[in-house]
């Protein structure tokens, strides 16, 4: 199981950066140059189509990034590993135990010589 958690893990980071990336590289609605690169650049390296080929990209890598989100949610959730485990009671700290007659209280009233 820790294989294919370290895996899921391990895909869910890389699909974190790539998503990233491509939010950068893309123009805005505005026709502004993007955060790396400028649209002149993305436009001559990736062709015409650009836009709606990172747009396609940018919508199936958030839908992966979602359902990896979820996977390692419920994955995560499931295990029964405690970060800080609960101080078991010790018995210095209890109350001393007194004999068994002790606690008893007497039935009838003392007597008093006279």
């Amino acid at each position: 199981m820790g294989f294919f958690i370290g895996t899921i893990l391990t895909l869910f980071v890389l699909l974190s950066l790539f998503l990233i990336l491509l939010v950068m590289i893309q123009t805005g609605k505005g026709g502004s140059a993007g955060m790396l690169g400028g649209s002149t650049a993305s436009q001559s390296v990736f062709g015409a189509s650009t836009a709606d080929v990172m747009t396609k990209t940018t919508r199936v890598a958030a839908v992966l990034f979602i359902l990896l989100s979820l996977t390692l949610s419920f994955l995560f959730a499931k295990k029964d590993d405690v970060l800080l485990p609960e101080p078991e009671a010790e018995s210095s700290l209890e109350a001393p135990q007194t004999p068994a007659g002790a606690n008893e209280t007497p039935t009838t009233a003392p007597t008093t010589p006279q």
